[in-house]
């Protein structure tokens, strides 16, 4: 009977040693997909310096794209590892309805 635990023990501590050795992990390296999308807007529009990480609004709405691209640069200078984008609308009107 002795002999029986014994083997049984011998054989637990094997197999545990095994599965040791089978879970053995990998570094893995994985790309972040940026895709690559412009669209050229027509028509009076505003512009936005927009932090894409953070999910924040940089500037407030302005005319000037030069001013949002500025504070995009400004941002992105002080926190490298941060995503700048600037974002754009057309600018709001009075809105007109057609009566038919």
């Amino acid at each position: 009977m002795k002999h029986l635990l014994l083997a049984g023990l011998l054989l637990g501590a094997v197999s545990c040693r095994h599965d040791d050795d089978a879970l053995q992990y990998e570094k893995v390296r994985v790309e972040r997909y940026e895709p690559s999308v412009r669209i050229e807007p027509e028509g009076e529009l505003q512009y936005m310096a927009f932090c894409s990480d953070e999910g924040r609004a940089l500037s407030g709405w302005t005319d000037s794209r030069s001013e949002a691209q500025s504070k995009a640069g400004e941002y992105h200078g002080e926190h490298p590892d941060r995503e700048c984008t600037v974002l754009w609308r057309q600018k709001p009107g009075r809105m007109t309805f057609k009566s038919e």
